[in-house]
């Protein structure tokens, strides 16, 4: 188990140990289409005063009071996506590898499934951690999975992250909201638009 990150050097290479299983990951960076932690990891110094504005966005959240029980990592829904494991992001944090973790992919690949903060016997939540790194990412320009940048687009079209869609019954006649006579959809105003992009910090 992972106790701590005393320095670049040990860093990297407790990564590389601990990201076997995020080949999918590391074939897809080899590609060009993802920022492999490991790489990022190569040259890293910790960052104290990123990590205290990290540590200023979080709610009731310790990261530092992880001792690395490994209960999130133990329920995590995306493990299989993740290069790296989620207790092993909450270490980094705490370690003040901020900059490298804003702008790896991992950070996008958490489903949001909350069983991390549920399961955390330490408030030391890696979801909460990992929310407030993909704000950071947003504020520092770093590459946005296309899918996200997609909805954002949606929401600002119509206030939907999704596509209005018709319903089709057993017998096979579609449905739409109007012939199911569910009121029309009220498209977002300016008004609207200018507080998310706002909160978007746009």
């Amino acid at each position: 188990m992972l106790r701590r990150l005393s320095n670049s050097r040990h860093g990297h290479a407790a990564l590389q140990e601990g990201a076997d299983y995020g080949s999918n990951n590391r074939s897809r960076s080899r590609r060009g289409k993802t920022v492999s932690l490991i790489d990022l990891m190569t040259m890293a110094k910790p960052n104290r005063e990123l990590r205290e504005k990290l540590y200023s966005r979080l709610w009731r959240v310790h990261p530092d009071e992880c001792f690395q029980c490994m209960r999130c990592t133990s329920g995590c829904t995306s493990l299989k996506l993740l290069e790296l494991k989620p207790h092993e992001i909450i270490l980094l944090a705490s370690s003040g590898f901020i900059e490298e973790l804003a702008s790896s992919d991992i950070i996008w690949a958490c489903a949001s499934c909350l069983k991390c903060r549920e399961r955390c016997p330490q408030k030391a939540s890696p979801y909460d951690v990992i929310i407030a790194l993909r704000n950071l990412a947003v504020e520092r320009e770093a590459k946005i999975p296309e899918h996200y940048m997609k909805a954002v687009a949606q929401i600002l079209d119509n206030g939907l992250t999704e596509n209005v869609q018709t319903v089709t019954s057993r017998k096979m006649e579609p449905f739409d909201r109007e012939k199911l006579r569910l009121p029309s959809i009220q498209y977002p105003d300016d008004r609207f638009k200018a507080v998310f992009m706002e909160i978007l910090g746009g």
